[in-house]
């Protein structure tokens, strides 16, 4: 209530001088401390504060982290298991990062793991196009070939006894995962191998009606597979 100009209580200079100090610590209170260029608390005359023990009173350090973060987006093409969320919310607080903050570092993160990863896929992918390309141009096996040639690399997946290369149904699907978990089914000299390979498997069979003859055979094998020819004879 304002003080009443006519009719009001008298107060002593003492007893203003008193309401008026108190009123100025109350604001004092209230107001937004200033600081200077180096991060002091000032007063209200504009001078630097000092505690009990004298010293300019510094700003005090906010903490910038959330209580808890909010579920972060995840970088396109990774993943972010619970655990591993966990793991970085607490590197995240310790660091008192901001919402935003910790999104960046992830974002940043994220992209340069998924770069690692996906460096040796993309290298071996453009090697795979490439080998396809040389066996699709193979002057032996590519062109106006290829198809034939593909029918004849797949003879020697077929177990049989007339096949020394392949045993059984497991050693041919294991030789396929093998060819196809490492590229190797591409590359021109492979290909080219196995296309060989078939057409010695078909060419006796294709005349004869029956199983080739075993030292026509093994005539071929020497002059591709000297070794296996050898390992052959042996186990005759």
């Amino acid at each position: 209530m304002p003080e009443q100009l006519v009719g009001g209580e008298s107060k002593t200079t003492d007893e203003a001088a008193a309401a008026e100090a108190a009123k100025e610590a109350e604001a004092a209170k209230t107001a937004e401390p200033k600081y200077d260029k180096d991060g002091f608390e000032l007063d209200k005359d504009g001078k630097q504060k000092l505690d009990a023990e004298g010293k300019p009173i510094p700003k005090p350090v906010e903490g910038k982290a959330p209580a808890e973060y909010a579920e972060f987006k995840v970088p396109e093409g990774t993943t972010l298991d619970e655990a591993t969320a966990t793991e970085f919310k607490a590197m995240a607080k310790e660091l008192d990062l901001t919402q935003e903050q910790a999104q960046k570092l992830l974002d940043f993160g994220g992209g340069k793991l998924r770069a690692l990863a996906e460096g040796p896929y993309k290298a071996w992918s453009e090697m795979q196009t490439k080998w396809q390309a040389e066996v699709k141009a193979d002057p032996e096996i590519g062109g106006t070939k290829l198809e034939q040639s593909v029918k004849d690399a797949s003879l020697v997946f077929v177990p049989g006894e007339s096949n020394p290369f392949v045993g059984s149904d497991a050693e041919a699907k294991s030789l396929k995962e093998a060819l196809n978990a490492t590229g190797a089914g591409n590359n021109p000299a492979i290909v080219k191998m196995f296309v060989r390979m078939g057409r010695m498997l078909a060419e006796p069979a294709s005349l004869t009606g029956k199983p080739p003859n075993a030292n026509t055979l093994d005539a071929k094998l020497d002059k591709v597979f000297p070794l296996m020819t050898e390992q052959l004879a042996e186990q005759k």
